[in-house]
C-alpha cells in the first residue's frame, strides 16, 4: 500500500522533482535547486512518482502530517538558505516578506524619479558578453550571490510605489542585473504589472538578449499585455555575434527569426544595438541598416499610451566602462559627443536616401519619459543610521543591511558571514536614486 505524503504538483513554485538514489532534487521557478537527503527524515520505503512522494506502508494519518511538515520545513529551510542557480552556479537567495525592495541594485525595484519604475526580479544571464557593465554571467569575477524575488511580494512593493507616483502614464520596466526573461513566472508578472498600470494608461515593457525567448513565450506575454520588447542586437555576423554575446551557443539567425516574430504581434519591437568603438564599428551599423529594413517591410502601427505615437525601431546605445564592469581590451572609449556625431551622419545617409530615421532622440520625446514625485529617500549622505545585517551582499566584501524599510549596501566588509543578523551602525556614503551605499562606522 502506498500513500502520498506531498503532491508537489500543488505549489506553483516547484517546477519539477527528481529522485536521486535517497536525495530528491527540487527545481525551484525553472532556473534554482535545492537538494533534500530524504533518508535523513525518512525511515520507510518511498519512491516518487509523477511529481508525487509516495510513501509505502500502513502509516497513522497523524504521523504522515508530521512526516509532510518536518519535510516541507527542510525544503523551506533549504530555499532560505540559499538556492543554486542553474544558470550561473551561484548561490541565489529567495526574497520575500519583509524584506524591503527598494534600496538596492540587483533586485527590486528603482524609481529615479521619473514615470518610469525599474522592476528587477532577479539577477543572473545566460551568456557572457566581454563588455558587461555589470559583469554578470557564469564567469564573472565579482558577482558571488543571486537573488530572486518572490512575485506577490514584488507586486505588494509595486503598488507602494505607485502610490507615491500616481498611476498615470507610468512605465513598469523589466530590466536588472542579469537576464529579465528568466523569470519565472513570466507572463503572471507581466499581467498583473499590466492590469496596474493600464488603469493609468501606462505600459510594461523589459529588456533582453532573446536568447531565453520561444515563440510561446512571446505569444503568452503578448496575451499578457506586454507593450514593447527592447532586443538587444550587437552584430549580424555569426562569428562576431558569439564573440560579443561571450557563448559558443548564441544563434543570431535564431534571434533574427524571433525579432521577425514579435513584428507579427502586438508587442512593439525595439531593436538596441550597443557601439563598441573598435570592436564592432561595422556591425553596429548593420544592425541598424537590419532594422531600418525590418521596419520598412513590415511596420507596426502599435501606439503607446503615454505618447500617443509609435515607440522607434531603434534604441542605439554607446558602451560605457564601469566600476565592476567587464572591458574588452581593443575597445576604445568614446565620449557622447563623438558618439552623437557618428549617428547625425547616419541620419543624414538615410535622408538622403528618403528614409527618415530618429537615432538621437530624447527620452521624453521618445518614450513619454518625464519627471515624476519620488518615493521618499530616508537618508542623507554622511548621516549614521542603525541597521540589521540581512543577507550577503551581491560582491565580496558586500553585505546587505535594512533600516527604514530600505535596503543599503554596506561595503568594504571584511568577513562578511559574520555580520549576518547583527545590528550595526553604517554611515551613509551615496543615496543616488534611491541606491543607497554605506560603510561599517565603529
Amino acid at each position: 500500500m502506498k500513500s502520498t505524503l506531498i503532491d508537489f504538483n500543488q505549489f506553483k513554485m516547484i517546477t519539477h522533482t527528481k529522485l536521486k538514489g535517497d536525495t530528491l532534487n527540487i527545481e525551484i521557478c525553472k532556473n534554482y535547486e535545492v537538494t533534500i537527503p530524504l533518508d535523513r527524515v525518512l525511515n520507510y520505503p518511498y519512491s516518487l512518482e509523477d511529481g508525487k512522494l509516495l510513501i509505502e506502508g500502513e502509516i497513522p494519518e497523524y504521523r504522515l502530517h508530521s512526516l509532510k511538515a518536518g519535510i516541507l520545513n527542510l525544503i523551506s529551510l533549504s530555499i532560505s538558505q540559499g538556492m543554486r542557480s542553474k544558470i550561473t552556479g551561484r548561490t541565489t537567495y529567495y526574497i520575500s516578506e519583509p524584506v524591503p525592495l527598494l534600496g538596492h541594485t540587483a533586485f527590486g525595484l528603482i524609481d529615479r524619479g521619473t514615470n518610469i519604475i525599474q522592476v528587477r526580479g532577479l539577477c543572473g544571464c545566460n551568456i557572457n558578453c566581454p563588455f558587461c557593465s555589470v559583469d554578470e554571467g557564469r564567469y564573472s569575477k565579482t558577482r558571488k550571490n543571486d537573488y530572486y524575488v518572490d512575485m506577490d511580494h514584488l507586486l505588494k512593493w509595486y503598488l507602494k510605489v505607485v502610490e507615491v507616483k500616481g498611476n498615470r502614464h507610468l512605465e513598469a520596466h523589466l530590466d536588472g542585473q542579469g537576464e529579465p526573461t528568466l523569470y519565472h513566472p513570466l507572463p503572471d508578472l507581466v499581467q498583473q504589472l499590466h492590469e496596474i498600470n493600464s488603469k493609468g494608461e501606462g505600459i510594461v515593457t523589459i529588456q533582453t538578449n532573446g536568447v531565453s525567448l520561444t515563440y510561446k513565450l512571446i505569444d503568452e506575454l503578448e496575451e499578457a499585455g506586454l507593450h514593447r520588447i527592447n532586443l538587444s542586437i550587437n552584430a549580424l555576423d555569426e562569428r562576431m555575434s558569439r564573440a560579443l554575446a561571450g557563448s559558443r551557443s548564441y544563434d543570431i539567425n535564431r534571434i533574427l527569426e524571433i525579432a521577425e516574430y514579435i513584428k507579427n504581434t502586438k508587442i512593439h519591437l525595439l531593436i538596441a544595438p550597443l557601439l563598441l568603438p573598435g570592436i564592432n564599428d561595422q556591425e553596429f551599423k548593420k544592425v541598424i541598416d537590419y532594422a531600418v529594413e525590418l521596419e520598412r517591410r513590415n511596420p507596426q502601427n502599435i501606439i503607446n499610451p503615454i505618447t500617443g505615437r509609435k515607440d522607434p525601431i531603434l534604441g542605439v546605445q554607446l558602451c560605457q566602462v564601469y566600476q565592476f564592469g567587464r572591458r574588452m581590451k581593443n575597445m576604445k572609449v568614446w565620449n557622447f559627443k563623438k558618439f552623437y556625431k557618428l549617428l547625425r551622419e547616419y541620419e543624414l545617409e538615410y535622408r538622403k536616401k528618403g528614409i527618415d530615421v530618429q537615432l538621437i532622440t530624447p527620452l521624453s520625446k521618445a518614450f513619454g519619459s518625464h519627471r515624476r514625485k519620488r518615493v521618499p529617500i530616508p537618508f542623507k549622505v554622511n548621516s549614521k543610521v542603525k541597521a540589521k545585517v540581512i543577507l550577503d551582499g551581491r560582491i565580496k566584501g558586500e553585505v546587505i543591511g535594512c533600516a527604514r524599510d530600505r535596503l543599503i549596501q554596506i561595503i568594504n566588509v571584511e568577513d562578511p558571514e559574520r555580520w549576518i543578523g547583527k545590528e550595526v551602525k553604517v554611515k551613509i556614503l551615496s543615496t543616488r536614486d534611491g541606491i543607497f551605499v554605506g560603510r561599517l562606522s565603529h
